[in-house]
């Protein structure tokens, strides 16, 4: 693109009650207007969107209205880049659909724009963002799972959940790290405690460790000076090694079991691989086995609400039913929209102790491909889209 093309320009017409707000970035040109808080649609952005669950099939690309800011916090972003997560691949089955419409507060959730990531730019902001974040600010964040997502050129997003873009890294670059990381921080300082306990000097385990989430979650410990095992395939040993894992397991080595059991105490096993509770052998040593599979969203979408939940209760009590003597817990960890976690990761980033990894890059245009290769597995890395 040329220089030209590249230079962004903000500019604001006062009428009598209403601002028009027009942004151009590259050959694009957004407009909207304001009144208050709320955004009037005058214009149209390209989106992928669900109509109905299924699989990859079900992606349409359409023309849709220009978001609107409901909330004094809330601001459009002209998004640039985004992730496509195995929680894409899930919603887009239907996944969660159920419990899901008690934030969503029981309104409309079909059409249903994915995507949870992004990197961007702000294009407008409700009154009530203040001076942190100014329109033309490059920013990078997370969308909550039951909001509509990131998979469309503009987007609304809260201020308590973007950050100013590192200046060190690329848009790509910042928006693979976004959503695995917050995730590997909601299951390690919320659900394993490491918010309460600290992390430093903590011996955890993590199973999948050369995954999206694995490799963010080997960095983050390590940058608190955390004790970390992790597990996955041979070919993949040299880059869990390279992300400062103390000692990394080959899951395919007939002795894999016994070469964990003998490594003594664990505070904390990290399931990223979908191990499961049942496979953990009873010789192994540790304090908090948490899992981002539990089977909570699955049972409502199967059972219905309340059946579900009661279902998922029963469960995670009898899991965590063991005798005095064995001080072992169970958790569930989800991915939580913590502002707070989010600015610790966001320093960690800026600060280089958590690099990115990409897998592959798509174009927008290319969406349905993206997810074809996620469906693969066996990543190393992201896979990000450019819009």
């Amino acid at each position: 693109m040329c220089k030209k093309c590249q230079k962004e320009s903000t500019m604001f017409v006062n009428t009598t009650n209403k601002t028009l707000a027009v942004v151009q970035f590259g050959h694009r040109r957004l407009s909207a207007i304001a009144a208050k808080v709320n955004i009037q649609e005058q214009c149209r952005v390209n989106a992928w969107q669900v109509h109905s669950y299924g699989d990859i099939n079900e992606l349409q690309r359409g023309n849709i209205r220009m978001p609107q800011i409901r909330e004094p916090n809330q601001l459009l972003i002209n998004v640039e880049a985004a992730s496509v997560n195995p929680i894409d691949i899930f919603m887009l089955a239907g996944y969660g659909k159920t419990l899901m419409q008690i934030p969503r507060k029981f309104e409309m959730e079909l059409p249903l724009t994915l995507g949870r990531d992004f990197c961007g730019t702000i294009i407008y902001k409700g009154p009530g963002v203040g001076s942190s974040f100014s329109i033309g600010d490059k920013v990078y964040g997370f969308v909550p799972i039951h909001k509509q997502g990131s998979f469309s050129e503009v987007i609304v997003a809260d201020k308590d959940h973007i950050c100013k873009q590192p200046k060190t890294l690329s848009p790509v670059e910042s928006t693979s790290l976004v959503y695995a990381s917050m995730t590997a921080w909601s299951a390690l300082y919320l659900f394993g405690n490491l918010v309460m306990k600290g992390a430093k000097g903590s011996r955890i385990l993590i199973l999948g460790a050369s995954g999206g989430v694995g490799t963010v979650a080997v960095q983050l410990l390590k940058s608190q000076n955390a004790i970390v095992h992790g597990t996955c395939s041979k070919d993949a040993i040299p880059l869990v090694t390279s992300l400062g894992a103390d000692c990394v397991f080959d899951y395919r080595d007939p002795d894999y079991l016994k070469n964990i059991e003998k490594e003594g105490f664990y505070h904390i096993i990290l399931d990223c691989a979908k191990f499961g509770y049942d496979n953990i052998p009873k010789t192994w040593k540790y304090g908090t086995y948490v899992t981002l599979n539990s089977p909570l969203l699955i049972n409502a979408d199967k059972y219905g609400l309340v059946r579900g939940l009661i279902n998922s209760a029963g469960t995670f009590l009898q899991q965590n039913l063991k005798p005095p003597s064995e001080k072992k817990c169970v958790m569930w960890g989800f991915f939580t929209p913590s502002g707070n976690g989010f600015r610790f990761i966001d320093k960690l980033i800026k600060d280089g102790k958590i690099r990115p990894l990409i897998h592959k890059e798509f174009k927008f245009d290319d969406l349905p491909c993206a997810f074809e290769e996620l469906k693969k597995g066996h990543m190393r890395g992201k896979i990000v889209v450019t819009y």
